[in-house]
């Protein structure tokens, strides 16, 4: 593929993003249909296919964007520590608040979850590195999933909540209670 036939690819499947993120303001995702989508893109249903098997891959180029995007800050600001990771981590939602109550309306949630654990060993290896990876092959899949699986459950309880604690807050309070004796 030449430089601008994948431009205009690429322009195409952003199109498609955000022609999806609009639909769902107004349908539930399982709801939405590709010739919705290819029309509220102002693209045809063959462009999709060309570009698409399925509207879940449309999803899926969304979230790795996102996460791209995360994984980004943590390089950038060089993230060294689990606390850092985990703040970064809410700062990034807290931005994107209306995002956030958008997935939770259309069922998405878990897709967070998904794509965050998927990027876990990458920001693990970042973060410590690739050695001390590689030391704890066995149990590190296990601890990274634990820890995902709490921020997750802790993002799924701040959305619940309409996320008025400010994400600095919220993980200040959890750091307290992590280290304090009585619990």
């Amino acid at each position: 593929m030449n430089t601008t036939n994948w431009k205009i690819a690429e322009q195409s499947k952003q199109k498609m993003v955000r022609a999806l993120l609009t639909l769902m303001e107004q349908y539930d995702y399982k709801e939405i249909t590709i010739t919705q989508i290819t029309q509220e893109a102002q693209l045809s249903r063959k462009t999709f296919y060309r570009l698409f098997s399925e509207k879940d891959k449309i999803l899926a180029l969304f979230f790795e964007g996102l996460f791209q995007e995360c994984f980004t800050q943590i390089k950038v600001l060089k993230v060294q520590h689990y606390w850092d990771v985990v703040q970064l981590y809410f700062d990034f939602w807290e931005e994107r608040k209306d995002l956030l109550s958008l997935l939770q309306k259309n069922n998405l949630l878990q897709r967070v979850f998904e794509q965050s654990y998927q990027y876990s060993m990458q920001i693990f290896e970042f973060v410590r590195s690739k050695e001390i990876a590689d030391s704890l092959s066995l149990p590190l899949p296990y601890m990274l999933a634990y820890s995902v699986g709490g921020m997750h459950s802790m993002l799924l309880k701040w959305v619940e909540n309409d996320m008025t604690i400010p994400s600095a807050e919220l993980i200040s309070k959890l750091k307290t209670g992590f280290m304090s004796d009585t619990i």
